[in-house]
């Protein structure tokens, strides 16, 4: 839990690392309630060439299997009562720049009303998105 809490200070783009709504969300990150959006966000191929080259640049060491990079970005999600998506916060990867990308396609993607289904007050949720190129 503690690694979990460092993560989350550490790669917070845009969270302060004393927040206390940071630290009470890693104490359970794995038991937030998947997001479900309103359209299937894109990962196309293009992406995953775009954080394959991120990652290289970066020289980031992530993990293969059977000759395929596998990047997988964990990430929490603050969600307006709208749906909107107000905040993301990555989990350390060990790529910042990635985690950086993740941000942003999410933000891009998620940022407008209705992104996720939601109703209620703000409440965070997790998600994760998955890059894949051969070695």
């Amino acid at each position: 839990m503690i690694e979990l809490f460092a993560a989350f200070a550490l790669s917070s783009a845009f969270s302060a690392a004393d927040d206390i709504e940071i630290t009470k969300l890693s104490e359970d990150f794995y038991n937030l309630e998947l997001a479900r959006f309103e359209k299937k966000l894109p990962v196309r191929e293009r992406h995953e060439r775009t954080a394959e080259r991120i990652a290289k640049k970066a020289d980031c060491k992530l993990p293969t299997d059977i000759g395929w990079v596998h990047a997988r970005v964990d990430v929490a999600l603050e969600v307006s009562p709208t749906g909107r998506v107000t905040r993301v916060v990555p989990v350390d990867t060990g790529c910042r720049q990635l985690e950086t990308y993740v941000i942003e396609h999410l933000t891009k993607y998620a940022g407008r009303d209705g992104a996720v289904v939601r109703n209620g007050d703000k409440k965070w949720y997790r998600q994760a998105i998955t890059f894949r190129w051969p070695e």
